[in-house]
């Protein structure tokens, strides 16, 4: 069942698909099976867009971090990640200008399906 096209189902948002089977005894084990495009974790890309000081706990300019490219500052992030700690939204240009943290692609992507029988 596809849920991609489903309106609850968006970016950075929560949804619940609700898949209807015969109510009966099923003897395990169970398997789901799914697929995921455009999903590229493994991509050397992808790999190589973070700064381990900085995922270390060290803190570091702007300038320090091009190995985090495309997703170097604030602004680089989705609209929903730009935000500090407490909550804040940011939209200064100061505020927007400020390093990603984390910094690099892994930032910018996050998944997970939580499947309950």
């Amino acid at each position: 069942m596809r849920y991609d096209d489903n309106e609850a189902c968006t970016i950075g948002g929560e949804c619940t698909i609700e898949l209807k089977v015969e109510e009966k005894d099923i003897e395990g084990p169970i398997y789901v099976y799914y697929q995921l495009d455009n999903f590229y974790q493994n991509h050397r890309r992808y790999v190589k867009s973070r700064d381990n000081d900085q995922l270390a706990g060290m803190y570091k300019s702007v300038d320090q971090l091009a190995s985090c490219d495309p997703i170097i500052k604030v602004r680089d992030l989705w609209q929903y990640q730009q935000k500090s700690l407490n909550g804040k939204v940011w939209t200064t240009d100061a505020e927007l200008d400020q390093p990603a943290i984390p910094c690099g692609l892994v930032a910018k992507s996050f998944f997970n399906d939580t499947f309950v029988l």
